[in-house]
């Protein structure tokens, strides 16, 4: 079993970084020890879309200066460091790297809120703390997980004397945890700060038309699909029907294994309360959270269920199909995808924040938490995207675009 847990680690867990990557961890690790010689406290932004690389460096980086720990020459020797992410499907996959190296342990990788009362607790204090998706950290109190501040980040920065952090405003799903660039602005506005920036996109190895053409997806913005001699491989398709998407990904996924249909938001209870997505003749349940020494992508099993953003954000997968729910419907006037906010089924994503009162941008933010989780959804597939859209409407524009 521990071959296959270690399967879990392999889109961060690399020793194969581009000149790029290798280029922007030098600069990070400058960073960090030019700061630890200062008594004031420091933060480290690492900003790119998805797939970029951003978690494939932190994991890089918080390796070595663990590895530096142990060295009495090292500029990280004797350091107390934390690794952290609000993401319990990472977190686990954080996790098993201490089943792997011999300087980092399971303990080291924790929730951000356990970290914080925990440190507040015994009084102590971090020298440096890794925070993976930062776009996830709480931006309003959640006395139902025990925390009463108002800002993670904030109370994050309090506790450690360096702080590196990835952002991707793009990857902001839900209210509670509200991000933009104001926002962050505000949050470090009084702490020695530097932003690194990620372009390049390692995920997807797909061409720059089709790159550029899911960028405009994801975004609502609706264009022709880019000629099959443009997509250098990269196999992009509309269906008119979900249940022959599937049909054709489970033969994909018996060819290369982790193909996977994803959705959002939008899709019904039955009668009996559970939860699937039907379209169709495709029927299967949701990935309902279960957690499992391996991740929802790695289980065989899960080949007959529809991932969400709860299982999948921050994953690679080889190919995704992914269902639009009735939620996402055609707007012909403009011509793009429009959400309805009626239409979404999962209302915690909308609940109120001090950080959204103006009219104007909350109905953006209902918009954007809609399209970010599709933008999040649409880029996990290294070789493939499959689409089938649940409004009719918008699946026979889409059918159109792809003539």
């Amino acid at each position: 079993m521990k071959e296959n847990i270690y399967q879990n680690l392999d889109a961060y867990d690399r020793n194969d970084l581009t000149a790029n990557q290798l280029q922007t961890l030098g600069r990070l690790k400058n960073y960090i020890e030019a700061s630890l010689s200062s008594d004031e406290h420091h933060v480290a932004i690492i900003e790119g879309a998805a797939g970029t690389g951003k978690s494939v460096i932190l994991t890089r980086l918080f390796k070595e200066v663990r590895d530096g720990k142990q060295d009495p020459n090292s500029p990280y020797y004797g350091l107390k460091t934390a690794f952290t992410v609000n993401h319990p499907e990472l977190l686990k996959v954080y996790q098993d790297m201490g089943a792997k190296y011999a300087n980092i342990y399971k303990k080291d990788y924790q929730r951000p809120t356990s970290i914080i009362n925990s440190l507040d607790k015994e009084g102590e204090k971090l020298d440096v703390l890794f925070i993976d998706e930062g776009h996830l950290l709480l931006t309003k109190p959640e006395p139902y997980i025990k925390f009463r501040q108002n800002n993670q980040l904030t109370e994050l920065i309090r506790l450690a004397k360096v702080v590196v952090v990835v952002f991707d405003f793009a990857q902001v799903i839900q209210s509670k945890m509200f991000w933009d660039q104001k926002l962050l602005d505000s949050v470090v506005k009084n702490v020695s700060h530097k932003t690194f920036h990620l372009d390049f996109q390692y995920r997807m190895q797909a061409s720059p038309q089709v790159k550029a053409w899911i960028d405009d997806f994801a975004q609502g913005r609706l264009r022709p699909l880019p000629k099959m001699s443009e997509r250098n491989g990269y196999d992009l398709e509309i269906f008119h029907r979900a249940a022959d998407l599937f049909a054709k990904l489970k033969k994909v996924n018996e060819k290369m294994g982790m193909a996977r249909v994803v959705s959002t938001t939008g899709f019904h209870h039955d009668e009996g309360g559970k939860h699937h997505v039907v379209m169709d003749d495709f029927d299967l349940p949701w990935d309902e959270y279960d957690p499992q020494e391996l991740t929802w992508a790695r289980r065989p099993e899960s080949i007959n269920e529809v991932g969400s953003i709860y299982t999948v954000q921050g994953f690679d997968l080889n190919l995704v199909g992914l269902l639009l729910s009735p939620a996402f419907e055609y707007d012909a006037q403009n011509d793009r995808i429009w959400v309805n906010p009626d239409k979404v089924i999962h209302r915690e994503i909308y609940k109120k924040s001090p950080h959204l009162k103006d009219t104007k941008a909350i109905e953006k933010a209902k918009q954007d938490f809609m399209l970010n989780a599709l933008n999040i959804l649409a880029k996990r597939g290294k070789y493939g995207l499959y689409i089938a859209a649940a409004d009719s409407a918008l699946n026979q524009r889409l059918l159109e675009l792809a003539k």
